[in-house]
């Protein structure tokens, strides 16, 4: 009984960043320190724990239902919409050109179906933590926690409480890390647009350090009402930037130098690339516990889901038909850039970044800054607390000038980061709920329905997908991590600053590659096309003429 007591209040302590999406798309103001809530969820705590079984089946059914501002099952696939689309769909043709044009689509479609498991994987565990303690929801470091607590390993339930740092450390990092590609982003494609007016444009890094200044003082924005607005008009420009965006790509496509298979020494920046484009498992416990039909979630997820590995699966194929070995780690960046709609696409999707940029920021914040607070207790809370996040966003930025390579960006981020939170975590997660005797069998409250429901075991094939999902995703995230920096390493030896890719628009030139001389070549530009000035290792172009 005491281990039970001290479970439940663990999970009362969930970081607000968890619950910032569910919050913000109810246009909830939540502030960012000393939530009030705190000792309502002491009460609520204690309450469940006095309570008897069918007490706790009212106690949730009350609160799962009453709340004013659950989302209904088409709200509920809208936010999931917008939590998994972002920079990662832009980037995909850039993915799919290092695996390949026929293995890139196949393993995207495999990607798509093991990371959609592993959200379901997520939720069915949350629920099960759920019933057991008698908490309407959890969020995803919790969960990690009562997973270890109740393991079957005895020696690592001393360190369910330091487990939840793992799931922070990682979200940081893809935070972070997102906000870096962000930055990126941003400054190379504001360049693009700029030199084509002005042919005396300074370098995208100087372009990054100024826009810097204006998403410091987004960063400053602390309700989360207001970053809803925000984020309405992004989906908006975002719509009509996509709609553009296959205006162009589509007219013109052709299979010619678009290798049917890629070596595979590139594709491991494939799997970076790919799982970040996926990474929105970090949304989906906020999504589902903000829904007034809980019980409907995993087809809301299968149907949300399936749109958004159609949409990438299009983008991605359809991106590199179009430009082949010329991608960018943009799309955004081969596109015409003497076209205005073009410019006005590179525009919009810059101020989408910047929106972005704000709500992908409060995850961090909320994260390390209540920490800080605690441990120093500054005189001045606000002031330092401001001080703190033009920290964190000058850091992100100078990230983002040290290695200005959109893809290679994302590829890290995703083989590096995203693979813990998307792929290998859940599956550990739930071997080590359903593993344990202590878990197997007990009779417990449902969230849904007031009856019981037996917990079954894990079998033989269920705990051998598992620990296959554990070894494919470490897998990609060594290899794709040790690629990637090998990239990175390359492009700070470079300093290529003349190629479309890092956002320039004129004096561009084109690679050449033939199967007996391996290094390139390179001719003025004379082609309404983009190239960029080398293109990934491992790929053979399979003809030089188009």
């Amino acid at each position: 009984m005491e281990d039970n007591s001290v479970s439940v209040n663990v999970s009362s302590r969930q970081h607000t960043s968890y619950n910032t999406f569910g919050n913000m798309v109810n246009n909830q103001h939540t502030p960012l320190l000393n939530s009030s809530d705190g000792d309502d969820n002491d009460n609520r705590d204690t309450n469940y724990n006095e309570s008897n079984d069918e007490d706790i089946d009212v106690s949730i059914l009350d609160r799962r239902h009453v709340n004013p501002n659950a989302t209904s099952d088409a709200a509920t696939l809208m936010h999931l919409l917008k939590g998994n689309i972002g920079t990662g769909l832009l980037g995909l043709p850039w993915a799919i050109w290092h695996a390949g044009l026929v293995l890139g689509p196949v393993l995207l479609v495999v990607m798509a179906i093991v990371c959609v498991h592993c959200m379901h994987l997520l939720v069915k565990c949350s629920k099960h933590f759920c019933r057991k303690y008698g908490v309407p929801s959890m969020d995803y470091s919790t969960v990690m926690t009562h997973a270890v607590r109740n393991g079957p390993i005895q020696s690592l339930h001393k360190y369910a409480d330091k487990s939840r740092y793992i799931v922070d450390t990682f979200l940081m990092i893809t935070q972070l890390g997102f906000c870096c590609v962000y930055f990126v982003f941003m400054g190379q494609n504001i360049r693009q647009v700029v030199a084509h007016y002005w042919q005396h444009t300074p370098d995208a890094r100087v372009f990054m350090a100024v826009i810097c200044i204006p998403i410091i003082l987004l960063s400053f924005i602390r309700s989360l009402k207001v970053l809803a607005w925000f984020s309405v008009i992004a989906n908006i420009l975002t719509v009509v930037s996509l709609g553009i965006i296959f205006r162009f790509i589509i007219p013109g496509l052709t299979t010619v130098n678009r290798p049917l298979v890629a070596n595979v020494t590139s594709i491991p920046m494939f799997f970076g690339t790919a799982v970040y484009a996926f990474e929105g498992i970090g949304v989906i416990l906020p999504i589902e516990n903000e829904m007034r039909n809980p019980e409907h979630f995993p087809t809301v997820l299968n149907v949300g889901m399936s749109l958004v590995s159609s949409l990438y699966l299009s983008v991605g194929v359809v991106g590199y038909l179009q430009y082949g070995p010329s991608i960018c780690g943009s799309i955004t960046l081969n596109l015409n850039n003497a076209d205005p709609l073009c410019q006005s696409v590179k525009i919009m999707l810059a101020l989408v970044m910047g929106a972005t940029y704000a709500i992908q920021f409060y995850v961090p914040i909320e994260i390390v800054w209540p920490k800080i607070k605690r441990r120093f207790m500054p005189s001045n809370p606000l002031s330092w607390e401001l001080l703190f996040r033009t920290f964190l966003v000058m850091f992100t930025c100078s990230c983002a000038i040290a290695i200005p390579n959109l893809g290679d960006y994302i590829s890290l981020i995703g083989a590096f980061s995203s693979s813990f939170l998307a792929l290998i975590l859940p599956p550990i997660i739930e071997l080590l709920t359903f593993s344990s005797p202590s878990e197997v069998g007990d009779q417990e409250p449902l969230v849904e329905k007031v009856v019981s429901k037996r917990t079954t075991p894990l079998s033989k094939l269920q705990i051998l997908k598992n620990v296959v999902i554990v070894v494919f995703g470490f897998s990609g995230f060594v290899a794709g991590t040790i690629v990637s920096v090998k990239a990175i390493v390359k492009d700070l030896g470079s300093n290529d600053t003349n190629s479309v890719c890092n956002g320039n628009d004129r004096h561009m030139t084109i690679p050449y590659t033939n199967y007996t001389t391996p290094s390139y070549t390179t001719q003025p530009y004379s082609s309404p096309s983009y190239y960029p000035t080398s293109a990934p290792a491992g790929i053979l172009n399979a003809s030089t003429s188009t």
